[in-house]
């Protein structure tokens, strides 16, 4: 055991794990506003669907939770008029700018997971900006799904009414606030898990990326525990004082923390593979008189 720390430690000083991981805070910091602009904006049109009440429960939750970041009453207004806009064209703009902007942090990812993983080929250009923006929208979806259940349960719109009808309403409310953290737990150990098999320039068995995605989701885990705590303590002090910018330190801080936690699982993942004697390494590129003569043949 102690001999397997003590090589993850000299990869992540070769790596330069903290040097990746301040690049992925910083293009995160980037794209967080304009993702929780448009997450806000998504929440509030789709009214019809999740209910009135159900968007209004998911808003007040997504405002506190700003409130204590940043310690601005502000974001209360600006936030609430996203979810209270039925601007088609807002949204569309905002949507645009957040992936935008948030598939750049997803391009530190996958360049820093090639990095991680060891691999002398990494994508190019084109490769690379085109998997950030896969993985962009499939991080806004399944932050959207947790959100929801976070707040709201599985039992939104008519599947309340349901479950009233059937009188099984109370027991199944009681059982989700037992199963949801478990439930969302699983769901990142998911995510990340698909993030370090889609990212890499690599072809590697999704069984190979479980240790380093659980390792990665029990990091996050701790992290955000620790983020919730001070942000309790912080609410009166150093955030109320600062405001904005206190606010943006720490979440700034948080995202360098939850980058090393992602990095951490790939040096894990990374480490098994070569323990059990797995090349998950593409084969070399053909050069391009190489690929001629394969063309004339």
């Amino acid at each position: 055991m102690w001999g397997i720390v003590c090589d993850i430690a000299d990869e992540w000083s070769k790596d330069r794990v903290g040097g990746l991981a301040a690049e992925i805070a910083f293009f995160a910091l980037l794209g967080f506003f304009p993702s929780v602009i448009v997450l806000a904006a998504a929440l509030g049109s789709v009214d019809g669907i999740l209910g009135e009440n159900t968007a209004t429960d998911v808003e007040n939750w997504l405002v506190a939770q700003l409130i204590d970041i940043f310690g601005a009453n502000n974001v209360d207004r600006t936030v609430t008029e996203l979810f209270d806009s039925s601007n088609s064209g807002a949204f569309t703009i905002g949507a645009l700018l957040a992936v935008y902007a948030a598939s750049r942090g997803f391009v530190a990812v996958v360049r820093a997971l090639d990095i991680a993983y060891d691999h002398q080929q990494q994508r190019n250009w084109l490769s690379t900006r085109l998997v950030g923006f896969g993985l962009t929208l499939l991080t806004v979806l399944v932050a959207a799904v947790v959100l929801i259940l976070i707040v709201v349960g599985p039992l939104i719109g008519e599947g309340g009414e349901l479950a009233e009808k059937l009188g099984v309403d109370g027991w199944f409310t009681v059982l989700w606030d037992w199963v949801r953290w478990p439930f969302v737990f699983t769901v990142f150990v998911g995510w990340a898990a698909t993030v370090y098999h889609l990212a890499p320039n690599h072809r590697s068995p999704w069984k190979l990326e479980i240790p380093g995605a659980f390792a990665a989701s029990l990091w996050w885990a701790g992290v955000s525990l620790g983020f919730n705590a001070y942000l309790d303590v912080a609410t009166s002090g150093a955030n109320a004082i600062f405001g904005l910018l206190g606010g943006a330190l720490s979440l700034l801080f948080w995202l360098y923390l939850m980058a090393m936690g992602l990095l951490l699982g790939a040096e894990i993942n990374s480490l098994t593979a070569s323990r059990l004697g797995l090349s998950v390494e593409p084969k070399p590129r053909p050069s391009f008189n190489e690929s001629l003569a394969r063309f004339r043949k």
